[in-house]
């Protein structure tokens, strides 16, 4: 017997709450087993030096940069999984975002928004990292940009964000598809909009690039 799906909001708020749950894991499990093990490592590189074992200690001194690597990657899942920063609020959450988005894709992110605007809702500020970043990535590996400018503002209960590349742009017909044909990006951006109780609008910019606003009516 077959099951209906659920509706789209509801099947990203699943995934949402399962990529969180699966965050925790990683930091209290996985991250506690790391911690042993660097404290092991550390009482043995201590042994190893007093006892003058040069070689022993260089693998043990090796060791332990594999298990700083490890950590740092485990840290980066639990970032993409679930940022922490959500904890912070939205404008944190966006300039957290605009950082990491500096450092993997070397574009110059800037976040421009009033500094009263504040959300907390955990489901809309991960929408909207979420947007955040696949507009990045599509400006990056797409776009050929080099900056990102990030617009916060609240207009008429309805919270817009507007990102706007520098890059070649794109053509009105592809602004206006599914994105089926060119990808699944921008019909994910298309779908966490929805899942949000908005819209998400894909225009051309007037000095070249690709402008995306997305809006999300909110409570005041």
């Amino acid at each position: 017997m077959s099951h209906p799906l659920p509706p789209p909001a509801t099947a990203i708020h699943i995934r949402e709450q399962e990529r969180e749950r699966i965050a925790r894991d990683l930091h209290d499990d996985l991250g506690g087993v790391l911690a042993g093990v660097g404290m092991a490592l550390g009482r043995l590189q201590e042994q190893l030096a007093a006892q003058g074992l040069a070689a022993p200690l260089a693998e043990a001194d090796e060791a332990r940069q594999l298990l700083q690597q490890a950590m740092a990657s485990m840290h980066g899942i639990i970032d993409e999984l679930h940022p922490p920063i959500v904890e912070f609020g939205l404008v944190d959450a966006l300039q957290w975002q605009c950082r990491q988005i500096q450092r993997e894709y070397r574009l110059h992110c800037q976040l421009d928004c009033p500094p009263t605007l504040e959300q907390e809702d955990r489901f809309l500020i991960l929408g909207l990292l979420r947007i955040l970043r696949e507009a990045a990535s599509n400006a990056a590996r797409h776009g050929r940009a080099s900056a990102l400018r990030v617009d916060l503002r609240m207009r008429q209960a309805r919270l817009e964000m507007q990102i706007a590349d520098d890059g070649c742009g794109i053509a009105p017909l592809h602004a206006k598809e599914d994105a089926t044909r060119h990808g699944h990006g921008l019909r994910n951006m298309r779908e966490r909009a929805q899942a949000l109780g908005g819209e998400l609008f894909i225009e051309a910019g007037q000095d070249g690039g690709v402008v995306i606003r997305t809006l999300i009516p909110v409570a005041r």
